[in-house]
């Protein structure tokens, strides 16, 4: 009997060399990893508090930090409709397609807007930079597709016409 076990034990572990198995007779079966799972992302303006020092995901922004329990609060940019309008802490990162279309006079929170999904022969002004009280807030790069066609300087603001082709 001794030596059918031996035999026995000896085809499992050929068979597992051939199939690329980790098991061998009397070793408890290897476990298949379940495929990874689709990643869902979250519907335009879900918001979530993070830690302060941590980075932020891709496709969202900062709009806010509470110094005091040392987070951030985070709203998701993804699956924005053309237009929309977002409050976020200035000069954060914002994701492709948004630009700077306000700030606020103490220079610590500006109003972005999404240019994605426009129309043929679309208009929109960004801002490049903004002198405020409270500090100087950054504008972001002209999407994709848009171009500049005229550059102004009105008070404080410097400020972009953009057209879509």
């Amino acid at each position: 009997m001794r030596r059918r076990t031996s035999a026995l034990v000896s085809c499992a572990a050929a068979l597992a060399a051939l199939l690329g198995s980790a098991t061998v007779a009397g070793a408890a079966p290897a476990t298949v990893a379940a495929p990874a799972a689709r990643v869902v992302n979250p519907p335009f303006g879900t918001q979530m508090r993070i830690p302060q020092y941590n980075p932020v995901p891709a496709g969202w922004a900062v709009v806010g930090i509470n110094t005091a329990v040392h987070d951030k609060l985070i709203e998701y940019l993804g699956g924005a409709p053309y237009r929309a309008r977002v409050a976020v802490l200035a000069n954060t990162t914002v994701p492709a397609g948004w630009v700077l279309v306000g700030a606020s006079l103490d220079g610590q929170t500006a109003q972005v807007s999404y240019l994605g999904g426009a129309a043929h022969g679309a208009g929109a002004t960004a801002y490049v930079v903004c002198w405020m009280p409270g500090g100087r807030v950054y504008g972001y790069p002209v999407p994709a597709g848009w171009t500049i066609t005229g550059t102004v300087t009105q008070g404080a603001c410097t400020y972009q016409y953009l057209r879509y082709p």
